[in-house]
């Protein structure tokens, strides 16, 4: 795994939190910030987030529901609105990057609780 993949995956088990993860986030110049954006797509999608799992990291992440990220995975279906993220202007990236992580650490801590809860061989849930 990469060091992107790692602190994704640290983030979603409550390894980092909110302010680590973005300060991270922040330290990146714009072409590493988008390289952690489509890492994270990539996590987002091998998660599987339903609707309501979407529902419920759009409900606790620390962003207005009026943001476009937002309104995008409430209104669009996954596929779509994760398309759209990635054509946003630059001024969104923080945006999405916010709302991704919040929806993928959701999706991520069910699939843990039950598809992983008796243990798994997944190295991304086995960090230290």
């Amino acid at each position: 795994m990469t060091d992107i993949e790692i602190n994704i995956n640290k983030y979603a088990q409550n390894k980092l939190t909110d302010f680590e993860i973005m300060n991270w986030f922040d330290k990146f110049d714009l072409i590493g910030q988008k390289e952690i954006r489509d890492k994270l797509i990539m996590c987002l999608q091998q998660s599987h987030p339903t609707d309501e799992m979407i529902s419920i990291a759009i409900q606790s992440a620390q962003i207005k529901n009026t943001m476009t990220p937002v309104v995008l995975f409430k209104t669009q279906p996954f596929k779509i609105a994760i398309n759209k993220i990635e054509n946003l202007p630059d001024s969104e990236l923080r945006k999405s990057l916010i709302t991704m992580l919040s929806i993928f650490k959701t999706a991520d801590t069910f699939r843990r609780e039950t598809d992983c809860k008796n243990g798994c061989t997944h190295e991304w849930h086995n960090l230290v």
